[in-house]
């Protein structure tokens, strides 16, 4: 009986001694005394130092004391950012598994993502990017995560990123990439779709700011993947002048000399397209297809973390880590990307039908190539049946008069024809702008093309190529082509193309009159 009342009280002893250890036992006391010793102290900034480090234990000891994990420093910055531009995955990964807000913006308008891109970590902004990480966002100085990238040399990040951008972000990120001049970004850049003649708000192209800057293989590159050295600045001057009056004699020379180009497996690609879409055009090589029905995809879920994938770095296993960043690249993108494997075929005079109204043929396309003919020559003035002709192969050159019938002094061009005329703009209100146009040939190759006014370097003989995930071609396509569709809802339907654009390809419905705009970003825009 003794022995039983002694174990009683000895239990009850123990009991009363756990409860009072646990009331004395504050875990946010707990959680400041540990980090105390680590020699940190409690304030804001501390956690963010932690992160900053890639210390996770005392990030979470910072918010076991009750600390917000979004909580700010006096620049704006959070854990999740200071994490994210030191590369540490692993802290990453927890902080955002502790809810941390990965949109949140610094004082300098940078996201965790910029600042993760800015420094090239890969892993982190894969991570990022899904959960949530928006590619849009650009800071106070107008930098987005690609760009900045794209400006210091990060190839495999600009690969990653520019999955997920728009045409407009792919066209600065080229720009701010031909500054550095890194060939690997650019050819990146090119791949996902970058417009190679796009214009800086100073009217520069890649291949002029490249040339300017003295980037040799950058200007390689761009003139293997089709640049047009012709092109002009607002003040008259191509890309090989720009090189020549900063002293770049290299450069210069490169640009005048073709057969020292060169090629890549990517320019190949760009070369072959061309050459298939001109034998479709000169073949006419028409079709009548109807659209197929969306495909079901089946996307398997990615049990491993970032973390976990970041720190084994198995190909394989980051390859299908990509799985949720991959399901968020825009139709458009993947679009683009399916459809180089098609065959090419004439868009004039094909048939497109549609099953369903969901699926009309033309609402459905995308802009997924732009191809300009380089033409050495613009057209300054047109009087009657002379024009006046500027040759942009001799860098800074006085305008020539040249008549119909005529050759063009140290080229293989004939003037054919001399065409005066003008044309109210939209863009000046009613203004009346000169559009005249001379139709030149080429005595060696026996093609015609035909040169507007002001457009130097170009001849208006370009041609897009556009499809839709549901079609089984590519079609090239050139101003005035005229094609039909058919759809449940409309009924047949007979377009015409007006414009040709690196924008988007200009197609008029001849039924209705309504004039819409094939965009790159698959956005058809009514006029």
């Amino acid at each position: 009986m003794k022995s039983s009342n002694f174990s009683t009280v000895t239990t009850l002893g123990a009991v009363l001694f756990a409860l009072l250890v646990s009331g004395c036992s504050d875990p946010q006391k707990q959680a400041r005394k540990a980090l105390e010793e680590k020699g940190y102290g409690t304030s804001v900034k501390d956690m963010i130092t932690a992160a900053g480090v890639g210390d996770v234990d005392s990030v979470d000891l910072f918010v076991g004391m009750g600390m917000d994990i979004d909580s700010t420093d006096s620049v704006g910055n959070t854990a999740l950012i200071k994490a994210s531009g030191g590369g540490h995955s692993r802290a990453v990964e927890r902080i955002l598994g502790l809810g941390a807000d990965p949109r949140h913006q610094n004082s300098m308008g940078r996201d965790a993502l910029i600042t993760a891109s800015a420094k090239g970590f890969e892993h982190v902004a894969r991570m990022l990017l899904s959960r949530g990480g928006d590619i849009e966002v650009k800071d106070s100085e107008g930098w987005s995560a690609l760009s900045i990238a794209a400006f210091n040399g990060h190839a495999e990040l600009v690969s990653l990123l520019s999955s997920q951008s728009s045409p407009s972000a792919l066209d600065d990120a080229l720009l701010v990439a031909s500054f550095n001049g890194s060939e690997q970004v650019i050819g990146r850049l090119l791949g996902a779709g970058a417009d190679i003649n796009t214009r800086s708000p100073a009217s520069m192209t890649p291949l002029m700011i490249a040339a300017e800057g003295g980037k040799l293989e950058a200007v390689r590159i761009l003139l293997q993947n089709q640049a047009n050295p012709y092109s002009e600045t607002n003040d008259g001057l191509t890309a090989a002048v720009l090189a020549d009056q900063k002293g770049f004699d290299e450069v210069k020379l490169l640009i005048a000399a073709p057969q020292e180009w060169g090629s890549t497996p990517e320019s190949e690609k760009v070369l072959q397209e061309m050459s298939e879409a001109q034998n479709a055009l000169i073949a006419e090589a028409t079709v009548e297809e109807t659209l197929r029905e969306p495909d079901s995809v089946n996307v398997s879920p990615d049990d491993a973390t970032a973390e976990d994938i970041a720190e084994r770095g198995d190909p394989a296993e980051l390859a299908n880590a990509s799985t949720t960043v991959e399901a968020t690249r825009p139709l458009a993108v993947r679009v683009r990307e399916e459809a180089k494997s098609k065959p090419i075929a004439a868009l004039n005079g094909s048939t497109i039908h549609s099953r369903s109204a969901k699926e009309a043929p033309v609402e459905s396309m995308i802009l997924a190539a732009y191809h300009e003919e380089p033409i050495p020559l613009s057209v300054s003035k047109v009087d009657g049946d002379t024009a006046e002709i500027r040759r942009l192969d001799q860098g800074v050159a006085e305008p020539m008069e040249v008549q119909a019938g005529s050759a063009i002094p140290g080229t293989p061009f004939t003037v054919k024809e001399v065409t005066r005329k003008f044309v109210s703009s939209k863009e000046g209100k009613g203004r009346m702008v000169d559009v005249s146009r001379v139709k030149v040939e080429n005595t060696e190759s026996g093609a015609t093309h035909l040169l507007v006014n002001d457009i130097s370097g170009q001849s208006s003989d370009t041609y897009a190529i556009i499809t839709s995930a549901h079609s089984n071609y590519r079609y090239v396509v050139k101003s005035g082509d005229v094609f039909r569709t058919s759809q449940p809802t409309t009924g047949v339907r007979d377009y015409q193309v007006l414009d040709i654009r690196a924008s988007g390809v200009v197609v008029k419905d001849l039924i209705t009159e309504e004039v819409l705009t094939i965009a790159r970003d698959g956005v058809v825009s009514s006029y």
